[in-house]
């Protein structure tokens, strides 16, 4: 199956927005972790550094220097509103930490979709999107 279509997948197979933080979570880590496996001589190496999200995350944005990119800002944003729902009983309103994940990608999202969880899942896959590109740009080459 296509990278995109299982992205797509995962994200569609849920209405409710913590199973959906979550997942979209879990998309976007594997994807930056094998942005850095890709770029590494050694990939096998890297289980051992035991690196956090946060850390893959900023390791990514270093090598691929784009930080002005939107995508970036929500990536950021998604991990802060996972710990947050991961690491508290009430981590408070879920639209309005959903909203803040989605205002980072920019605001052409509120006015095309209905609700807040379709808002959600297609800025994460534009957001996840682009990190599959990032990893193909650095498959290595055929001999």
């Amino acid at each position: 199956m296509n990278p995109l279509d299982q992205i797509k997948d995962n994200l569609d197979r849920t209405d409710d927005p913590t199973l959906l933080t979550i997942r979209a979570h879990l998309l976007v880590e594997e994807r930056l972790r094998e942005v850095l496996a890709r770029i590494c001589q050694s990939p096998d190496e890297l289980p051992a550094a035991r690196l956090s999200f946060y850390q893959v995350l900023y390791l990514c944005r270093a090598v691929v220097d784009r930080h002005d990119d939107p995508p970036w800002d929500f990536v950021a944003r998604l991990n802060e509103v996972r710990n947050r729902m991961a690491h508290h009983l009430d981590p408070g309103d879920l639209d309005e930490l959903l909203g803040s994940v989605v205002e980072r990608l920019g605001p052409g999202y509120t006015d095309r979709f209905k609700t807040l969880v379709d808002r959600f899942r297609v800025a994460a896959f534009d957001a996840i999107k682009g990190s599959v590109r990032l990893r193909e740009a650095y498959a290595p080459e055929e001999i």
